[in-house]
C-alpha cells in the first residue's frame, strides 16, 4: 500500500494518544472511547466480528480479549480516519479503508517509540505488555526491528510528544 495511506493511519493513532493524554501501556481503550464519546455494545454473532453504528461500536462478544482490544483499536480507526462504510464485517480482501484501520490499531495499541525505549522488541514481550494476541506482537516486533535497523524514530513532532507523553512510564520501566 501506498506510504501516504500508512503515515495517515499512523498519524492519527499518534494523534489520538496525545489527545487522550495516554502515557502508560497497556492503552486503557475505555478512557479513549469515553473520551470520544463512544460506546461498545456486546452482541452474540456467527459471522460478525464488530461494526459501527452511530457512537457505538457493536463487538462479538465471543472475541478473545487481546482479539477483542485489537479490534476495538481497528474500528476506532475506521471512525477516527471517517471511513464512510462503516457496517462491514470480517473483509478477506484489503483495501484501503481495512489497512489504514489495521496500522491505526498497531499504531494506537504497540507505539513503535515506546516499545523501543523500553526495549521490548520481542514478540511475547510486546504482547504482555501491551495485551494483544501474540499474532499481533509478532507482525509488530517485525515492523519494529525494520525500523530500529532504518533508524527511523523522533521524525516527526507528534512521535516526540507520544515519546513525551510516555516518558515517566518509560523511565520507570527502565528501572527494571
Amino acid at each position: 500500500m501506498n506510504y501516504k495511506y500508512y503515515k495517515i493511519a499512523r498519524d492519527r493513532a499518534w494523534q489520538t494518544l496525545i489527545e487522550t493524554k495516554t502515557d502508560r501501556l497497556p492503552i486503557d481503550l475505555t478512557k479513549i472511547l469515553d473520551y470520544y464519546e463512544l460506546n461498545i455494545y456486546l452482541l452474540q454473532s456467527n459471522d460478525k466480528q464488530a461494526f459501527i453504528k452511530n457512537n457505538t461500536i457493536f463487538l462479538n462478544k465471543n472475541l478473545i480479549k487481546t482479539r477483542a482490544r485489537f479490534t476495538i483499536a481497528h474500528e476506532l480507526g475506521h471512525i477516527l480516519l471517517k471511513h464512510n462504510n462503516l457496517g462491514h464485517t470480517i473483509h478477506t480482501n484489503i483495501g484501503i479503508e481495512e489497512y489504514q484501520a489495521n496500522i491505526y490499531a498497531r499504531c494506537l495499541l504497540m507505539p513503535a517509540i515506546v516499545l523501543k525505549e523500553i526495549n521490548y522488541i520481542k514478540p511475547q514481550d510486546i504482547a504482555n505488555i501491551c495485551n494483544v494476541s501474540l499474532q499481533t506482537a509478532e507482525y509488530r516486533s517485525q515492523r519494529l526491528k525494520e525500523l530500529i535497523k532504518r533508524n527511523k524514530f523522533y521524525t516527526s513532532p507528534l512521535e516526540q510528544q507520544v515519546y513525551n507523553n510516555f516518558k515517566t512510564f518509560i523511565e520507570n520501566k527502565k528501572l527494571y
